[in-house]
Order: C-alpha cells, then structure tokens, then sequence
C-alpha cells in the first residue's frame, strides 16, 4: 500500500511539473478543442518547439477521445514538425489513423505527407511512388484544388527524376486550373515548366514561359518568385550559348537565393556560373565555382544527374596540370556521387552523358593511385639522397675547415709543405752527368734560390739554364732529380712561399688584391697565381689573408 501511495503521489507531481513546464512556456495547459488544438499549432508555426508541444497535446486529446480523425490530422502536424531524420518514425502511425478513418482526402493527405517526407531526404522515386497513390485517394474527391495541389507535386517530383515530358503534361494542367484559382500554384507551375522545357532543348518554350512569370509576378506584385524565373533564364541563356547574357542573371539572382537558404538552388547557379567561364575559356574562375559547387554538395550531402558534370570539369582540369591528388580526390567524389544517383535517379542516370564512366574512372583511379605510390618513392629517394648529400658536404666542409686550420697554423709555425734540400745519395747519381758538373750546378742552384731571382717574370728553361751556367736539359735533370719536380712547378712553389713569407711578416701585403700580389712575385696571370697558392697550400690566398688578419686582429686585442 505504501508503494502504491508513493507512485501515486510521483504520477501527480509529474502531471504538475509537465503544467507548469507549459505555464512557463505560454502553452495551456487547460483542454482545448481540436480546432483550436490546429490553430494553436498554425499560429505558432515559425516556434516549432512551441507548435509541437501543441501538437502533441492534440495527438493526446485525440487519443482520449479515441477521434481517429484527429488523430492522423495530430500525426500529419507531427510529422510536418519534427526534424526530417524523425519524420518517419510517424509515418506508419499517420497511415493506420488515416486508413481508419475510411476518408479519401484523409487517405490522401497522409500518403501526400509521407511523399514530401520522402522527398526532403531526397528519396524521389519513394516520394514519387506515395504521390501517385495520394493522387488515387484525391482524383475520387471533388475538390479541384487539391486534385491540382498533388499533380503539382508529382509534376515536380517527375521534374527531378527525369521525366520531363510528363512533367511538361501535368504543369500544363495545372498552370490552366491555377490561373484562375491560386497565384502561387501558378506561378510554381509556370516555372516548372520552363525548367521542363530547357533540359528537352525547346528553350524558345522555356524563356516564354520565364518571361510571363516575370511580367506576371509584376502584375501582382509578387516578387517571391522572380529571382526563380531570372534563375531558370539564366540556365537557358547558357544553353543557347548566350553566355554574359547566363552570367548576369544567374549573379543577378544569387543574394536573394542565399537570404532564402536555398541551398539547392544555390548549388546550381554556382554550377552553371563556373560551366559558362569555362566555355569561354576562363578556367581558372570557372573551376572557383566548382569548387564552391562541390563544397555544397558535400556540406549538404546534395547530388542530381546534371551536377555530376561538375566533377568530370574538376578532373580535366587538374588532369591538365597534372595535379594527381587533386584529380584522385575528385573521381573518388565522382565516384560516391554515381551510387547515389543510379540509386535515386535510376531512369535519368542512362540518359546523361558520362564523359567518364564507372569502369574508366576505377581505372583513371588505379593509375592515378599507383603513380602516387611511385612519385612517393621518388621523394623518399630524393630526400634520402639530398639528406645525405646535405650531411656529406657539411661532414666534407667541417673537414676541409679543420684540414684548412691545420695547414695554417703549420705554416704559421714555418713548416713549408716541402723542405728543399738536397736528397742524401748513397749510390751514384742517376742523372750520369759528371759529379763535380753536379755539385757545380747544385751551387749555382743555391745562389738562385738565396739571391730570389726565381721573382723574376717569365722565367724560362732557357733563361734559367744561362743563370746556372749549364745547357737546359741538365738544368731539368738536376731540378726533377735534386727538388724532386718539374722547372714550372719548382719556380711557381719558390715564388708562392715567398709570398706566404710577405703576408705573415708584412701588413700591407694583406690589404694586396690577388692579381697585385701576383705581380709582386713574378706571376704572368692572377689566375695562374690563385692555382698555384692553392696547390702549394691546399687553400686560397683569400682565405689565408683572412686568417692571417683574424690572427693578428685577436693579438692586437
């Protein structure tokens, strides 16, 4: 009993809490009747929260009183406020009340609600399939309006899946009945069909027809749908090639469309934007809204057959600048957008052209990926190689410095690259000249080197020969055998050490250019000096300076 007494007490405080959550929200909580029940959710159709907690409260009013009628008239108002991923799960519920109630409006109506359902998550074959069976319950009524109201949406329905000369029958029929009876239905079927009649290629029919929703929407000044009309002439003005003519009212009409969140509307004026720059060879701006084209696609999970070009343009043109991912990333997108199209668009997806089709596009992809993997490769290698080619010519570089401080401070400490003495013989020469001619020359080979005459410029075999008092092929002997080179590189060393001797000793000749301190010692060239100093040394004379004024700089300080 006492479990009993404290359920009851926890059911009436939760009656309370939910009358006081709708106090607090304006919504009454008193009994009201359904028709008020219906004008409580219509006034407050813009605050759905607010129009479902109303219609809920009717759906429980209906059930109280078992009124079937109401019930899926509760359910029609439900399913019309929930979110479009909720709707179905009210549908079968909507179908058994309507069918109870034996009514072929009701019957209709439900079917016709379900259609939209289906329609708005772009399931148009099952939208198409509920339209025709709500079209059976209705064309048995007598209400004309309603009977056009559910060819319309069948027109539009056919429209999108691709039957356009049906489409084309029933917007004919109900631009006749709503000229008189309805200007909204007239002027929705007016453009219908002329978005009908640019995809059959009659576009004289199709700029009529947006030329008289034009100047009709004027005449009852009713602007709601002009944009629309200017939006489909722009279409059509593409079509017949008229391409500044498209361009101008498809921009014309884009701040209206996006201030309406038309996001499908808007998807294809991006589309055909882009397709009449492309044609007139502007690629790069076309292939900007293109890109603008698929972000909405993506963003709205949005594909129909004539925006499957959109991908095929994106592929030709990173194909054209051989931007491998880019063209991957667009046949993978292509490629998800045909499965949704040969699913929800089975009819029309036989008709259009593919410029690639499924088995080329798998192939394009395979190549596309292998080449990928390749160029991968490549860049592993390179980047192997140049990272070890970096780390080599910086090992090679600390190596040369180190071997370069090493040479220097060796010459600083007056260790020449080669002592010139002459060599201790133990056996007898190998020159087979006269010893006592030997030691001669060999003194006379002393005094030149003591008194420098190797400064002199242009020293030759022969003038040198005259200096040692002997013919030039003993002089070559004597030099290959006793300094142990040939007379051009002996001379060229004799001179660079002496110059070696200037720089450490004398500061003036470290402000010297190459080419004056190869005039000083006798050199023919700068560039014979600079090789010359570098084969002696194993660097150059500007790096030698450098040193050498770096050295003297720090001793100073």
């Amino acid at each position: 009993m006492r479990k009993l007494f404290y359920l009851i007490i926890l059911i009436k405080s939760l009656g309370l809490y939910a009358e006081n959550k709708y106090a607090q929200e304006g919504i009454e909580s008193k009994k009201l009747s359904f028709s008020e029940y219906e004008k409580k959710v219509i006034k407050n159709i813009k605050d759905t929260a607010k129009a479902l907690d109303y219609a809920n409260l009717w759906l429980k009013e209906a059930k109280k009183s078992n009124n079937v009628q109401q019930q899926a008239l509760a359910y029609k108002a439900i399913m019309h406020l929930v979110e479009k991923k909720f709707r179905m799960i009210y549908a079968d519920s909507l179908l058994i009340k309507a069918k109870e109630t034996k009514n072929d409006v009701t019957i209709g109506g439900a079917y016709l609600t379900i259609g939209a359902a289906f329609y708005d998550n772009k399931e148009y074959t099952k939208a198409l399939d509920n339209y025709i069976i709500a079209n059976s319950y209705i064309s048995k009524t007598e209400d004309q309006y309603l009977i056009h109201k559910v060819k319309y949406t069948i027109a539009q329905t056919k429209y999108y899946l691709g039957y356009f000369e049906e489409a084309i029958a029933l917007f004919t029929d109900c631009i006749d009945f709503f000229k008189e009876e309805n200007e909204t239905g007239y002027l929705k079927s007016l453009h219908g069909i002329a978005l009908c009649y640019t995809q059959t290629g009659r576009y004289d029919l199709s700029s009529f027809h947006n030329l008289l929703g034009i100047k009709t929407c004027k005449e009852l000044e009713n602007d709601e749908m002009i944009p629309y009309f200017k939006n489909s002439e722009g279409i059509n003005q593409y079509k017949i090639k008229k391409y500044q003519k498209a361009i101008k009212l498809l921009e014309e009409t884009i701040p209206e469309i996006e201030k309406r969140n038309d996001y499908v509307s808007l998807t294809i004026t991006w589309f055909y934007l882009g397709k009449c720059f492309w044609e007139q060879n502007e690629k790069e701006k076309a292939v900007s809204y293109f890109i603008k084209t698929d972000q909405l696609i993506t963003e709205k999970n949005f594909i129909r057959p004539d925006l499957r070009e959109n991908y095929e343009l994106l592929i030709e043109y990173y194909d054209s600048n051989n931007n491998l991912e880019k063209q991957l990333q667009y046949i993978n997108k292509l490629l998800a957008a045909d499965k949704i199209l040969h699913k929800n668009y089975k009819y029309l997806s036989y008709k259009i052209h593919k410029e690639f089709d499924t088995k080329s596009l798998l192939k394009a992809k395979q190549d596309i990926e292998n080449k990928l993997i390749f160029n991968e490769r490549i860049y592993t290698i390179a980047f192997v190689f140049l990272t070890t080619s970096i780390v080599g010519v910086t090992i090679w570089h600390f190596r040369t410095k180190r071997r370069y401080k090493q040479r220097f401070n060796e010459i600083m400490k007056d260790k020449p690259a080669e002592v010139f003495q002459e060599p201790i013989h133990t056996n007898k020469s190998k020159t087979n000249i006269n010893p006592e001619l030997v030691k001669e020359i060999l003194q006379n080979l002393k005094k030149f080197e003591d008194k420098k005459k190797y400064l002199e410029k242009d020293m030759s075999l022969v003038k040198m020969a005259s200096m040692l008092n002997t013919n030039t092929k003993y002089v070559s002997v004597i030099i290959s055998e006793y300094r142990g080179k040939k007379l051009t590189n002996y001379i060229n060393d004799l001179k660079i050490d002496h110059v070696v001797e200037l720089l450490k000793n004398h500061n003036k000749y470290r402000n010297y250019t190459n080419k004056a301190l190869a005039e000083e010692v006798g050199f023919g060239s700068t560039q014979i000096f600079t090789k010359a100093f570098i084969s002696r040394n194993k660097f150059s004379p500007t790096y030698f300076i450098n040193e050498l004024k770096k050295q003297f700089s720090n001793e100073e300080v």
